[in-house]
């Protein structure tokens, strides 16, 4: 299982700045955690959007008041990779 620390360390290398969002791991953990493939599979198709998707999505999160810039949604979506990347292991 991945410490809160190693998760933060990762997050902090990928982006070149500490990276300390709380929340983030919260996802990161809820994430490993499922068990629905469908959902699953829902969120691998997330981290492979292309930049013309990530926009749509971004204005579909806002449209429901979740407002993300650029990077912060780059984030979000690397926090998906990394935890169905360690779900694999």
């Amino acid at each position: 299982m991945i410490t809160k620390k190693e998760f933060f360390t990762h997050m902090s290398e990928l982006y070149e700045e500490e990276y300390q969002d709380s929340e983030g791991y919260r996802t990161f953990k809820e994430i490993l955690a499922l068990r629905n493939k469908n959902q699953l599979r829902e969120m691998k198709e997330l981290t492979e959007m292309d930049k013309k998707h990530r926009l749509a999505y971004r204005h579909a999160l806002a449209a429901n008041g979740k407002e993300l810039t650029p990077r912060q949604l780059d984030q979000y979506l690397s926090v998906i990779e990394y935890a169905l990347d360690s779900r694999a292991e």
